[in-house]
């Protein structure tokens, strides 16, 4: 996981974004574009401390999210079921002037080790079948996030923080209920007419042992 040019202390994050924004240009089909859910977490993660981190983008798309925080100082590994993403990631990437790890992962299925910042903007809407994998996100649209949060002990660090968007069209309060063992907490969120997006902070609770 490694970093190369950084952007400098003057630049401000919306300078940053815009730099990020025109390299990625248009996306490949194949590969889920920076959209409202991507700009919601942007801000949560403007919020917190990344510089030196050890940064993991799931599910990355257009690696916007890993991309900035690679921007801000991280070190940052980027993950997607598709090598067209991975591929588009490094090239964006060498565009800016950064290095970024990629791994061909479904969640956390070939990642390894342990990161002390962990997004993932999954596909969320329910669906029964999953047909398009950039946006149906399974039983109750949240069969991916459950996926996530299964994983997350084996890879986030003690005082880590990950970062999860959840949305009203899915059941996120069953969700956060079957996991008793972390502390959620609302980063953000964007209100819409036909949904509200959140960001959930996910972090251990004092006392957790794996």
């Amino acid at each position: 996981m490694t970093r190369g040019t950084v952007a400098s202390s003057q630049e401000t994050d919306s300078e940053i974004l815009r730099k990020i924004t025109r390299a990625i240009g248009n996306v490949p089909k194949a590969v889920y574009a920076p959209s409202d859910d991507s700009y919601l977490m942007l801000e949560a993660i403007a919020k917190l401390p990344i510089t030196g981190k050890k940064v993991l983008d799931l599910g990355t798309g257009s690696a916007i999210l890993g991309l900035f925080c690679a921007m801000r100082g991280a070190h940052v590994t980027v993950t997607d079921v598709e090598e067209t993403a991975l591929r588009r990631a490094i090239q964006v990437a060498e565009t800016l002037g950064l290095r970024v790890e990629t791994v061909l992962s479904d969640v956390f299925s070939n990642v390894r080790g342990l990161f002390d910042v962990i997004l993932f903007n999954p596909p969320y809407l329910p669906s029964l079948t999953v047909e398009d994998r950039t946006v149906d996100g399974g039983q109750g649209g949240v069969a991916l996030s459950a996926l996530f949060l299964d994983g997350l002990p084996d890879h986030l660090t003690r005082g880590g923080t990950a970062l999860l968007l959840v949305s009203s069209l899915n059941d996120a309060e069953s969700l956060i209920r079957e996991y008793p063992a972390f502390q959620f907490s609302v980063m953000g969120k964007r209100v819409f007419f036909f949904e509200e997006l959140r960001v959930l902070r996910v972090r251990f609770r004092d006392g957790f042992t794996s």
